[in-house]
């Protein structure tokens, strides 16, 4: 089937009328007939029955729709990737991939200090687990990616930007002060996804304490650990940002001995980093150094 039998097909597929695809495509419908007449005389079988008026897709159609549906996954791909490489060769827009706990406070008080100072600029924020935004930088789908952890991988370029703490938040220790980790009760212990960098660093610092490393309860990211915490779940040990900024929390409590992980900007290291995310990548060594000086206070 050549591509544009193929649109007409999904067309129909996905409107379940001649006549609406044929609008969808921005043809007439005899042209849409006639492409679709000339795709089933190509592939000797009929792609639809009328019956009533109505395209009754054929056994033979749907069997081919879930091989369409990925040529079409892949077609917006390429779009996606024109699209990003056209943008960033006029410079003027930038897409950023971030955790869920940099996405609370920080990244917004770094794109809004952008913002006011760059209006014609445009920004595109996602908030991603580290190996979607690492698969995304690869696909040119995002231009930086904040995370915790290096992330390390071919093709890609780590710049550390800072060691955040890793503080235990417990409402049944409201005073703060240092915890050592065998002090933190398991039965209440609320960890992370065995995929998180933090959470493996944890579970290797925890086995050395002889704590069990099977929590009840593991949670994907540190702000729904910080939320359980506040509803009276339990107590979790989450990067120093999230205890600052989640509201409503007991003030955290250091660890000892104390506990850290890199915050890093992750980048294609075959592109040279654009101006914007020059000064990006300022701002938020700018605003770290803000929480974490908001910490020692």
């Amino acid at each position: 089937m050549r591509l544009r039998q193929i649109e007409v097909f999904y067309a129909i597929m996905t409107t379940g009328s001649l006549r609406r695809a044929a609008e969808v495509l921005n043809v007439s419908q005899p042209a849409a007939s006639k492409v679709l007449r000339y795709a089933e005389q190509s592939l000797g079988f009929a792609l639809f029955e009328r019956a009533g008026g109505r395209l009754v897709p054929t056994r033979e159609a749907r069997i081919m729709l879930p091989h369409v549906n990925a040529i079409f996954e892949k077609l917006l791909d390429l779009k996606r990737l024109t699209d990003n490489l056209r943008y960033a060769r006029e410079g003027h827009s930038i897409s950023i991939g971030c955790v869920p706990s940099l996405g609370l406070s920080l990244v917004p008080r770094v794109i809004q200090r952008y913002r006011a100072a760059n209006p014609g600029i445009e920004l595109t924020i996602d908030a991603l687990h580290g190996p979607e935004i690492v698969t995304r930088l690869l696909n040119r789908d995002l231009d930086l990616g904040v995370v915790f952890g290096d992330y390390q991988r071919d093709g890609l370029t780590v710049h550390h930007i800072a060691e955040i703490p890793l503080l235990l938040i417990d409402r049944e220790r409201p005073e703060g002060g240092g915890v050592a980790l065998s002090a933190i009760d398991p039965a209440r212990y609320i960890g992370l996804s065995e995929n998180d960098p933090t959470a493996r660093l944890l579970d290797m610092a925890l086995e050395e304490t002889g704590f069990s490393t099977s929590p009840s309860v593991r949670v994907r990211t540190h702000y729904m650990a910080a939320e359980l915490v506040r509803l009276g779940g339990g107590c979790a040990i989450v990067d120093a940002l999230t205890a600052l900024h989640h509201p409503g929390l007991p003030r955290p409590c250091t660890l000892s001995p104390p506990l850290g992980i890199a915050c890093t900007v992750l980048f294609r290291a075959d592109h040279a980093l654009s101006q914007i995310a020059r000064n990006i990548l300022a701002l938020l060594r700018n605003e770290l150094g803000v929480d974490l000086a908001a910490l020692a206070a």
